[in-house]
């Protein structure tokens, strides 16, 4: 189980140092040292690799969460932030777009395990604002959603 995980985060890792050569490899032990570097951190079943500014996930990065899920994307101040992408592989979900302070927030594409496909708006994780719900049927219903409910046209 462990190769599973530890050899795509090496290989992404490497990658992520050839491709931003402006940024150095992190030194020293204490991540929470590290400045404008490319680094990884391995705790309580999670993993990230990326950049680092103060101490905390900053720029671009991968995180693997400890049930295997994935977000790969920008980070803000350690939190996922900026266009990102979230797979589940345990449910088989996927969000491609905008997040903010941890959240999806803005606008993106999410997969559903059934095959439902919502295109929209979000706000602080839920569906809020214009969006169009695609069903595996072929039937579409679309219009304004707030906190997550679909209110109308």
């Amino acid at each position: 189980m462990l190769n599973i995980f530890f050899f795509p985060f090496l290989i992404l890792f490497f990658g992520l140092l050839n491709a931003n050569t402006k940024k150095i490899k992190c030194k020293g032990a204490n991540h929470m040292m590290w400045n404008d570097c490319i680094g990884s951190v391995a705790k309580n079943g999670t993993a990230y690799v990326g950049e680092f500014k103060n101490g905390l996930y900053n720029g671009k990065g991968t995180f693997t969460y400890s049930d295997g899920a994935t977000y790969r994307g920008e980070f803000l101040n350690g939190k996922e932030s900026g266009m990102g992408e979230f797979n589940c592989w345990e449910h088989g979900s996927n969000f491609k777009g905008e997040f903010r302070n941890g959240e999806k927030d803005g606008f993106g594409v999410y997969k559903y395990p059934d095959g439902v496909i919502y295109e929209g708006f979000w706000k602080l994780g839920k569906r809020h604002g214009k969006g169009t719900l695609k069903y595996v049927d072929g039937k579409t219903k679309s219009g304004i959603f707030e906190d997550d409910y679909f209110i109308g046209k």
